[in-house]
This record gives structure tokens, sequence and C-alpha cells, in this order.
């Protein structure tokens, strides 16, 4: 079964990257697309065939904070492999992120992963250093003792994973025509520059989950660079729901043996009615 796990950055690109023009991805505060007390909650699954195993839970909340007397938002993620998961590829992983609320830049980012024998603690503080650059401190631990510290200046477009998802819910794809590639970098890992990716919005689709939840969706696929985290370069495919809310629904992404799907299990305080849901008779 290790045979088929991928690699540490690949896994937490299935379990979080529910995804910069920095034009079309620049959040408004009047019409963003969750409020204060949002919480969702998805189960992970190994799919090969007909032979589906749930192998973890991810949960995202968003508190409010004051940081630097500057209103912020606070983004909180946490993923685990369940207890009988755990012999195949234990998964302890947490992610905090401060935003600020009104140019949606990050403040603050902290992860804690913990992937079988791999663990890293790594926290960003981002300083506004002119109008274009961002400078970042990084201090990056890893279990052997191993800590790197340094100091970064990234363009301010350049985000943290955690904010980079929440800001692809911000987007409005009714600008966007269909096949088009949006890029955007994010931080991460211990990367002593930011890494690339793109976004490819692919139209819309309805998919069913597996628990017989239907919704009408927007689905998107992340580029990356073939041969670095994946074999293919289009190995991802996210659906989010075709409303004001824009919460992903289903992740899928492709490993050497089967696939690796993240479903929603639970959506809490949404700021708008899920008209997505197609409703069963």
């Amino acid at each position: 079964m290790k045979t088929i796990i991928p690699s540490k950055k690949h896994l937490q690109l299935a379990l979080f990257l529910l995804l910069t023009n920095n034009a079309l991805l620049q959040a408004n505060s009047d019409d963003i697309a969750f409020k204060v007390g949002e919480k969702i909650s998805y189960d992970l699954y190994y799919n090969w065939g007909l032979i589906w195993i749930h192998a973890g839970n991810a949960d995202f909340a968003t508190y409010s904070t004051t940081y630097k007397n500057n209103p912020s938002y606070v983004f909180s993620v946490t993923g685990h492999s369940l207890h009988s998961f755990d012999k195949f590829y234990l998964v302890r992983d947490t992610f905090m992120t401060i935003v600020d609320k009104k140019t949606f830049l990050p403040h603050y980012h902290k992860r804690v992963v913990r992937e079988d024998s791999y663990w890293a603690q790594d926290e960003y503080w981002f300083t506004k250093a002119d109008s274009d650059k961002v400078s970042v401190v990084t201090d990056c631990h890893r279990r052997r003792g191993v800590r790197n510290i340094d100091t970064l200046s990234i363009n301010k477009s350049v985000t943290d994973l955690i904010t980079a998802i929440y800001k692809v819910r911000n987007t409005d794809f009714s600008k966007i025509k269909k096949n088009e590639k949006i890029p955007f970098s994010i931080i991460f890992d211990d990367d002593d520059k930011p890494y690339n990716l793109w976004l490819s919005y692919q139209g819309k689709e309805q998919i069913t989950l597996r628990n017989k939840q239907k919704f009408n969706c927007i689905k998107l696929k992340p580029l990356v660079i073939k041969g670095d985290v994946f074999k293919e370069e289009d190995a991802m495919t996210i659906w989010i729901t075709d409303d004001l809310n824009r919460v992903p629904v289903m992740i899928e992404t492709k490993i050497r043996v089967g696939s690796l799907k993240v479903m929603l299990k639970r959506f809490t305080n949404p700021k708008y009615p899920m008209s997505s849901q197609i409703k069963q008779l």
C-alpha cells in the first residue's frame, strides 16, 4: 500500500488546494464569498476502481481577529488520516493564516505537518515593503534539528496556500473564458522562492458526491510543472459550487494507482443560500 501514496507536497495539495492574476483574484470586502463563523468539513477517500477507502478528514473554519490594529480574518485548516489508515500513511496537519480584511493580504501563516516520518513547522511573517513588494520572514523547522531562518522579498500577489484557496473563492469566473489559464504563486514548504502554478477554468459541470448529493459546479484544473510534484501537469481537478459561496465540493487527483478524492461532508453557516445544490425529489 505504501507504494501508492504520493509525496508530502502532492498530498497537501490534494487536501487543501481547493483553489495570480492579481486583478482577477483580488477580494472585494463588499461581495466576499464567505463570512466569519463559516465551517466546512471534508472526507478524503482513496479510490481504485470499485474500491473506496475512507482515508481521512479535513476541516476549514473562519474567525475574526485584530492583528496589529488591523481587522483580520483567521483561516484555520486541519487534516488528518483516520486511525484505521494510519498504518498505511499517517497524516496530522494543521494550517493557520491571518489575513487583512481590507486588502486580503496575509499577515501571518503557520503550518505544522506530520506525514509518516516527515515533520515540519513553518512560520511566515508578511510585512509590506512598498507598493509592489512584500518582505517575508520565514522560520522553518525540521524534526532532525534542521532550522532555516530567512527573509524573502516577493511580489505582493504571492501568498500562502490557505489564502490562495480563499482568494479563488472570490473570483468572478463569469469574466474568465473557458480554458483560460490564470497564473498564481504561493510560498510553500521551506522553498527559498515562490512555487508557481496555473488555474485553468474548464467551464461548468453537474457532479454527484458519494453521499448522492448533487451540485451545479464550476470546474477548475490547477496546472503544475510536470515532473516536479506531479507526473502529469493536469493531474488534479476541482469542482466548486456555481453560486455566490463558491465552496469547493470535490477534488480529484490522480496518483500512480487510482486517485485521491476529497468530498464535501458538511457546510455550516454559509453567507449565501446554497442555490447550486440540486434538491432530491
